[in-house]
């Protein structure tokens, strides 16, 4: 059932005509039926205000069939290809049914007119069952829901004879790039229905014919009549609430006045005044020797207080009436105002009466050339459906062919991808064997390298060492040795000049020796440090080999790991691609169950044509149900006239009680100044007798009073010392943390605190 919602701010009510240019759409097969559909009363303003807050949230997708059949200006002609999309819509703004796969009669009961809404005019109501398939699968919606979108929008590229279709035709969300995009697809499909939806509702917005201006007119009377009748109702609300608040407070004044009432009889009693002169008398009664010379003057004295004290009342009284009096004109003047608008209110709303208008009548009229344009749309959207048929089975031809042809090629693919890898693997394998023998040539060179460098170096050492120990051996010759044991004393000049002249050869031949034995002892140490850097190197060499071998074994057991991941990788892609296949065999049995499903809505629409025909009957009936609700809205008017009645009655009684009110705070003001004055009177009478008083009468006075503040008696006493205070002062030291005693500075607890009794 395809609906148009007026975007009326006080009522969220629906209707179909031509519609204005700021209008929205609603659809209710994802939303909840409205509130207005079900036929009971509503208890207050809150509940329909909530009732058109569920109206304003109707999703506004899947509804573009109906906004094409109420635009456009094309829309009544037979051979239209968009109006044949639209479902006979016969509803009225009570109703808003929700679509279902089965369609029943709503139980027709007359309702009590109790509400604003239901005042409104006759409808034809259709209840659609709204329950669900148990077999419907979440899935088959969003298929489902993307298909119709797909099929509106080639229908509305058919009707724009400019618009070229972009990309491949009769493509929808089974049809997709690649298998492995699956998981994104399904993703994207909530992406897509937004802006299939944007697009055709801007095609709808520029194909869009204008208005009528009736139309229009008549829109804006219901609206303002409608919107007058809920601001009245709130106001009435209102207005209860207010009377209620106003009767709690003149109970509340009741009772106060009552007890106010009390207290005064009290007070106005003889034997309570006389008592009370009694005691005043006793506790301000002078001394012996002031009373005497105090009898005379004592008349006039109470007379003129008396005098003044009545003047003062008096003028108190008079004080608190006037403004009593100002607070009532102001309130009178407010509600003088308030009184004036609502009679102008009240006057404007009974000459607008939307029910008696003539505007029901057009709005029927309107409704029956509809139903006319929707019984002529209903043979093209038979010509329609049938050439989507059409379409639709070459589409599934298209479809599975495409699919084999797509599964055919994948399996090639992986074929040869499996041998690619299979290679790829043997070529590395070789590749490492290589680099790994020809490293490990090229250490065994530069080692043959060095140790040769090395061997030269020490041939060459050892022939300078041979060499020096050649010279060594002709220089430690026996026979040189024989003559150098000979005496000095015994030998001649000329063998002392031999044997001086073979020492200095042999000095000489030492002298000779020493640079070839320095040159190979350098050069021994040159190698031998050589060697121990070498070998220093050599094992720093070891050690990096290590960590290099340690590296490759992670980066080999890295890279079996990866290997690893990338087979469980394929076989989930294999399983996915299963699974991808599984899915596209349940969207062909989801398709094939949809087709079962468009015979059952073609049956339906029959069932539905019946039902049009006793909604026409029904219509009567619910005619003769408006009269029955204005004769309810009188028995209303006339409760409410009684409730004015009463509630002026309660105005009157709450005026008495105002005025008790206004009486009673007059007394009050008097009661006070008579307190005023009866304090000045008790505090002369306690100055005159502070100064008649005697010098030791001020001594034991000072000796009774607290020696910190001289204001109260002593009535504390410290236990660690035994001085007296008033309790207030210690209460004080105690509260500041002066614990010490005044006179002797004794610290002194809380504990050590007793009360003195006289």
């Amino acid at each position: 059932m395809w609906l148009v919602r007026l975007p009326t701010a006080a009522v969220g009510q629906r209707c179909i005509f031509d519609l204005p240019a700021n209008f929205e759409i609603s659809n209710s097969w994802l939303s909840s039926p409205s509130p207005h559909h079900h036929p009971r009363l509503h208890d207050s303003v809150d509940d329909r205000l909530h009732g058109r807050l569920r109206n304003e949230t109707w999703l506004r997708i899947a509804s573009l069939s109906q906004v094409l059949a109420l635009q456009l200006p094309s829309a009544t002609d037979k051979a239209s290809p968009i109006g044949a999309l639209l479902m006979p819509a016969v509803t009225t703004p009570s109703t808003s049914p929700r679509l279902s796969t089965t369609v029943k009669m709503e139980d027709r009961k007359r309702p009590a007119v109790g509400s604003a809404d239901d005042l409104a005019p006759p409808s034809k109501r259709v209840a659609v069952n709204g329950s669900k398939i148990k077999d419907e699968a979440p899935d088959m919606k969003e298929e489902s829901w993307i298909e119709v979108l797909d099929e509106i929008e080639l229908l509305a590229d058919a009707s724009a004879a400019t618009k070229k279709l972009e990309g491949p035709p009769f493509l929808s969300s089974v049809s997709f790039k690649d298998l492995q995009h699956f998981q994104s697809h399904l993703q994207d499909k909530g992406k897509a229905i937004g802006i299939k939806t944007e697009n055709l509702l801007q095609r709808i917005a520029a194909l869009r014919g204008e208005v009528k201006p009736e139309t229009s007119a008549l829109e804006g009377k219901i609206t303002g009549l409608l919107a007058a009748q809920k601001e009245y109702l709130l106001r009435l609300d209102r207005l209860n609430s207010e009377k209620d608040v106003l009767s709690e407070q003149l109970n509340t004044a009741t009772l106060r006045y009552f007890k106010a009432e009390k207290k005064l009889d009290r007070a106005k009693s003889s034997q309570v005044q006389k008592l009370e002169q009694q005691a005043f008398a006793n506790a301000t009664r002078p001394p012996s020797a002031t009373k005497e010379g105090s009898e005379e003057p004592v008349p006039s004295i109470g007379t003129n207080a008396e005098l003044l004290l009545k003047y003062e009342e008096t003028t108190a009284a008079a004080a608190k009436q006037k403004e009593q009096l100002d607070n009532l004109f102001r309130e009178i003047r407010t509600l003088q105002d308030e009184n004036s608008t609502w009679k102008a209110k009240r006057e404007s709303w009974s000459d607008e009466d939307f029910i008696r208008t003539d505007v029901f009548k057009q709005f029927k009229g309107q409704n029956e050339e509809l139903i006319k344009r929707i019984n002529n749309l209903e043979a093209t959207n038979k010509q329609l459906r049938e050439e989507a048929e059409k379409l639709q089975s070459e589409r599934t031809t298209f479809r599975t062919q495409l699919e084999a042809d797509a599964s055919q090629v994948t399996q090639e693919l992986e074929a040869d991808i499996a041998a690619r890898d299979q290679d790829l693997a043997r070529v590395r394998s070789a590749r490492d064997e290589i680099l790994a023998e020809n490293t490990q040539r090229k250490a065994s060179m530069e080692q043959e390298r060095q140790s040769l460098e090395n061997m030269k170096e020490l041939v060459a050492a050892k022939e300078d060492r041979i060499s020096a120990l050649e010279s060594e051996i002709a220089r430690l010759k026996p026979s040189d040795a024989e003559q150098s044991t000979a005496d000095l004393s015994t030998m001649t000049e000329d063998e002392l000049r031999q044997s001086y002249k073979k020492l200095e050869k042999d000095f000489q031949a030492i002298n000779d020796e020493l640079p070839s034995i320095e040159k190979a002892f350098k050069r021994m140490r040159d190698l031998g440090q050589k060697r121990v850097m070498d070998f220093d190197g050599l094992e720093e060499k070891i050690q990096l080999l290590i960590a290099e071998k340690n590296k490759a074994d992670q980066k080999y057991f890295a890279a079996r790991k990866d290997a690893d991941t990338r087979n469980n990788e394929i076989r989930s892609l294999r399983h996915q691609n299963s699974k991808s296949a599984e899915i596209i065999a349940q969207l062909k049995e989801l398709e094939s169950q949809n087709r079962t499903l468009l015979g059952n809505l073609e049956k339906q629409m029959g069932d539905l044509r019946l039902t049009n025909a006793t909604l026409v009957s029904e219509n009567k009936k619910m005619e003769s149900a408006t009269l029955e609700g204005t004769r309810r809205i009188e028995s209303l008017n006339k409760q409410i006239t009684d409730l004015t009645s009463l509630v002026k009655s309660k105005d009157s009684a709450s005026a008495i009680v105002k005025e008790r009110n206004i009486q009673q705070e007059a007394e009050v003001e008097k009661l006070k100044v008579r307190i005023e004055h009866a304090q000045k009177d008790r505090d002369n009478w306690r100055s005159k007798a502070l100064s008649n008083s005697s010098e030791e009468e001020e001594m034991l006075r000072t000796f009774a009073l607290c020696s910190i503040c001289r204001n109260n008696f002593k009535n504390t006493a410290l236990k660690t010392c035994g001085h007296l205070f008033c309790s207030k002062c210690v209460d004080d030291r105690i509260s500041n943390r002066m614990r010490k005693c005044p006179s002797c500075s004794r610290a002194f607890d809380k504990m050590d605190v007793m009360p003195v009794h006289h």
